[in-house]
């Protein structure tokens, strides 16, 4: 999860309330916005404490704003929980549950949450820690006997905690895309012995999704149950989360859920909310990378899980977590220096530490689906806490917003830092490529015979690719669900790719290498996530 990009998935955690939600917000006040963040006139130095007077006034600021803010970024619908001493203080729906529609997001709206579902694997892993079926030093392929990195020893000295930590050594979102062309859990976790890594092992962040599939299959091991039912056993039923579940099914069968949207072009062509059919080729995304990414709940139950994780580790008098599990999962393992150098990061278990300058440090954590966002944010020595979730993946609001609220609170612009401002992204909007123009599409720079690029091409990774003709251009299909790209031509060895299936409005380069004999040896395709192109070496003609 990235913190101020398109994808990324990354947190969620804790959650301990019987307490009831309404639908209309607790503090309904609706005074002017003065401006972009931090409002002046609002918050409190990092030496004094939030009163309730403060936080009233802070809420009744942020509600307007939050509005404002969605509408500016063009975001159909969210859901906003802020939290304070183990109570909801505030929760509200803003917008609507799909772009050129009416109905309403509602506290009861069930959204994705995306990569705030790590904290929940990692809560899990607590549990089994304090049940002591397991250690966070034990190595993972104690549990997990087909787990094999590139290197052996990184194999042997993997641990349950560095599956949780960030530190594996992959370029960033290693084999997150894998989902998207068929691979379940387990044949993604099988192909991390050919992924070839980008640093050594423990010396630097880069986030990843992958090693929390690999954490959830050792906690089903040590527990004897699926990582869905642990959920659902644990963590969901003892905190009172009614709304919540695991994968895509589930979410459509939430009477009321929101529509998920993708970034795209719209009717008049302009860049906005694009809804995502529910019976996209795709949607099983959530399903394979549960453990990374795939839980669905709705503010109030969020609401209830960052109050849990801001307390001791128990709920209604039953310690679901030691405090000093509770501890460990916040505690700093990896540093994030090349990421945001200042203020300081460190990720520690499914979430961010993070040191504020002079303001109360936070404990945070963002997340994406493929056409959704969140942001979870807490601020222990406050008790406080806010959670956003959005029903768009593109505009980056949750991050937003969640970091404004926190200058709102405390003053200054440091939490601001952390992500893009509006500016920021209506930049990236008016970058993104829109389709060429259909002579672009149609282009053959000559009479070229495409045969030469026909053929089977390889990668340990992504299986087999095979390129054939299709009217004047290629196609080629990838995966073991296979995907299916067209390829235009743009020179001898660059085509623009195109790929319907999964967006009308996505584009990118794929190129051939030819060889010292003048023949096609290596074809590079683009993916969807990962930015990188990734190589496959030809096998056949």
């Amino acid at each position: 999860m990235e913190y101020s990009s398109l994808f990324i998935f990354v947190l969620v955690l804790a959650l301990c309330t019987t307490q009831a939600v309404c639908a209309s917000p607790i503090n309904m006040l609706n005074p002017e916005i003065g401006g972009m963040i931090p409002l002046t006139g609002i918050g409190v130095m990092a030496s004094q404490s939030l009163t309730t007077s403060d936080l009233d006034d802070i809420i009744a600021h942020f509600d307007t704003y939050a509005e404002e803010e969605r509408q500016k970024w063009n975001v159909p619908g969210m859901a906003i929980a802020i939290v304070k001493d183990g109570k909801i203080v505030f929760a509200k729906g803003y917008g609507v549950k799909t772009a050129g529609e009416s109905d309403p997001v509602t506290t009861s709206t069930v959204f994705q949450i995306g990569s705030t579902s790590k904290a929940f694997t990692a809560a899990l892993a607590a549990m089994e820690v304090d049940s002591g079926r397991m250690n966070w030093t034990d190595p993972i392929v104690s549990y997990v006997p087909d787990f094999e990195m590139n290197d052996p020893w990184v194999t042997k000295e993997f641990t349950i905690t560095d599956s949780l930590a960030q530190k594996s050594g992959l370029s960033d979102h290693w084999g997150t895309d894998l989902p998207i062309f068929g691979y379940d859990r387990n044949e993604i976790i099988h192909a991390l012995r050919y992924a070839e890594p980008v640093s050594s092992f423990r010396s630097q962040f880069m986030y990843q999704n992958v090693p929390f599939l690999v954490a959830a299959e050792a906690i089903e091991k040590t527990s004897e149950m699926s990582w869905e039912d642990n959920l659902q056993n644990r963590i969901f039923t003892p905190l009172n989360m009614t709304s919540a579940s695991t994968g895509y099914e589930s979410f459509l069968a939430a009477p009321d859920h929101t529509s998920l949207h993708m970034i795209g072009r719209t009717s008049n062509y302009t860049m906005g909310p694009i809804p995502i059919a529910n019976d996209w080729k795709f949607t099983d995304f959530t399903d394979i990378m549960g453990p990374a990414g795939g839980i669905n709940a709705d503010i109030k139950d969020m609401a209830a899980w960052a109050i849990f994780q801001l307390g001791n580790g128990s709920c209604g008098g039953d310690e679901l977590i030691t405090p000093e599990s509770m501890s460990f999962m916040h505690t700093p393992k990896t540093p994030i220096g090349d990421i945001m150098v200042d203020p300081v990061g460190y990720y520690c278990q499914g979430w961010i530490y993070q040191e504020m300058n002079g303001t109360p440090s936070i404990l945070w954590h963002n997340g994406a689906t493929l056409g959704g966002t969140a942001n979870i944010l807490l601020v222990p020595k406050e008790n406080l806490g806010i959670v956003i979730l959005a029903n768009e993946v593109g505009p980056n609001i949750p991050d937003f917003l969640a970091f404004s609220f926190y200058d709102q609170c405390f003053g200054g612009t440091s939490a601001s830092k952390n992500t893009m401002s509006l500016n920021d992204y209506m930049a990236f909007v008016n970058q993104m490529t829109l389709p060429p123009k259909p002579e672009i599409m149609n282009n053959t720079t000559s009479p070229k015979d495409l045969t030469p690029y026909y053929g089977s091409y390889q990668n340990d990774v992504f299986g087999t690719a095979v390129v054939f003709k299709q009217d004047d251009n290629l196609t080629v299909t990838i995966g073991k669900r296979p995907v299916t790209f067209l390829l235009s031509m743009i020179d001898d060895t660059t085509f623009m790719a195109a790929c319907p299936e999964y967006s009308k409005d996505y584009f990118k380069n794929a190129t051939f290498t030819i060889g010292p004999d003048g023949t096609i040896q290596e074809f590079s395709a683009p993916l969807f996530i990962v930015s990188e192109n990734v190589p496959f070496t030809r096998i056949s003609p």
